[in-house]
C-alpha cells in the first residue's frame, strides 16, 4: 500500500517580517533550498509554523505559497488545527483548491484529553475535503487513557482517516498503533532528537522543526539507516542532538529562525507569545555551533 508522507518533511518555518507581518515572499527561497536538500514534503502551520498565531486569511496565504512553489514535487499537509472547529472545516474545504496534499489537526483546543470530542472534531474536518486526514497526536492533549486499540477504533468514524503525527514520547504505543492497522497506517513521528528511534519502530518518516536548520543531516540519516547503515545513523542522531541541546538553551524556534536568517532566508523572530533570540542567545547559539565538528547543515 503506497503512502503519502515517507522519509524527512520540515515543519516549515512561516517567515514574518521585523513587525511580525507575513511575508509571503520569503516562502520560495526558503521552500527551493530544503527540496534542494532532498527533503521529502512539508507541513504547513503547524507549532512550528505558528498556525495558532495567524489568522485563517493568513494560513491560506501561506499554504497557497508554499504549494506554488513546491509545484507537485513533493507532498504538503496543511495544518488546519489548532482553531474553533468551523474555521478547521472552512480551511480543510479550501486546501485542495490551495495545493496541499492532505490536512492535518491537533485535537480541539478548548476540549484536550477527551477522545470523543477529538472524534467530532476530526470527523468535521476529515469529511470537508477528500484529501488524506492526519491526526496531529501531541502528547499534552492526547487522551491518555485510550489504548492503540481504541483509538483506532474511533478512527473509524473519521472520514479520511490516513495517519498520525505522532508528537510523543511513548514509542510502544506508537508501535502499537502501528501493529494494529496491520501496516496500513501512514505512521510519522514528531520528536526529532528520536528520529531514528521512530524508524526503528516503523515509522514512515519524520516532521520536526530542527529539519528546516539540518535537512541534509536527517536525510542523510534515514537513508543510512534503510540501508542499514545503523552506526552511522545513530552517530548523526547524537550530532542531532548536541544541536537540539543548544537550542533548547537558548529557545528553540527562536534560535531556528535566526539561524534560517543567518544563512540568507530571512524569516523574522516568532509571533508572541513564543520569544524571539535575544542577544546573550545569540552569543550563545553562535558560540556553540562554532564548537561543533560537524556540519550543522
Amino acid at each position: 500500500m503506497s503512502k503519502l508522507i515517507q522519509g524527512i518533511l520540515p515543519a516549515l518555518c512561516t517567515p514574518f517580517d521585523d513587525h511580525l507581518s507575513l511575508v509571503v515572499d520569503r516562502v520560495p527561497p526558503l521552500v527551493r533550498a530544503l527540496i534542494d536538500a532532498r527533503t521529502n514534503g512539508f507541513f504547513v502551520c503547524g507549532g512550528t509554523g505558528e498556525g495558532r498565531q495567524m489568522t485563517v486569511e493568513e494560513r491560506r496565504r501561506m499554504c497557497e505559497a508554499v504549494c506554488r512553489t513546491v509545484a507537485g514535487q513533493v507532498p504538503v499537509v496543511f495544518h488546519v488545527g489548532g482553531t474553533t472547529t468551523e474555521d478547521a472545516v472552512g480551511l480543510a474545504r479550501h486546501a485542495r483548491s490551495l495545493g496541499a496534499d492532505a490536512v492535518a489537526s491537533v485535537a480541539p483546543a478548548d476540549q484536550p484529553n477527551d477522545l470523543a470530542a477529538a472524534v467530532k472534531h476530526y470527523a468535521a474536518i476529515g469529511g470537508a475535503s477528500d484529501l488524506p486526514f492526519y491526526v496531529y497526536w501531541l502528547a499534552t492533549d492526547a487522551d491518555g487513557s485510550v489504548t492503540p486499540g481504541q483509538f483506532l477504533e474511533a478512527m473509524e468514524a473519521v472520514p479520511n482517516f490516513a495517519g498520525v503525527k505522532f508528537t510523543d514520547t511513548n514509542f510502544y504505543k506508537f508501535q502499537q498503533l502501528i501493529d494494529l492497522s496491520h501496516g496500513t497506517l501512514n505512521a510519522i513521528t514528531g520528536p526529532d532528537e528520536m528520529c531514528i528511534a521512530g524508524m526503528a519502530m516503523g515509522s514512515d518518516g519524520a516532521i520536526g522543526t530542527t529539519y528546516n536548520i539540518m535537512p541534509r543531516l536527517y536525510v542523510d540519516m534515514y537513508e543510512a539507516f534503510h540501508t542499514g547503515r545503523i552506526p552511522e545513523a545513530m552517530e548523526m542522531q547524537v550530532n542531532a542532538n548536541r544541536v537540539i541541546a543548544l537550542l533548547i538553551s537558548v529557545g528553540v524556534l527562536g534560535g531556528v529562525k535566526a539561524m534560517l536568517g543567518w544563512r540568507g532566508l530571512p524569516v523574522g523572530p516568532p509571533r508572541p507569545p513564543i520569544p524571539a533570540l535575544t542577544p546573550e542567545g545569540e552569543t550563545c547559539l553562535r558560540a556553540g555551533l562554532a564548537a561543533f565538528d560537524f556540519d550543522v547543515a
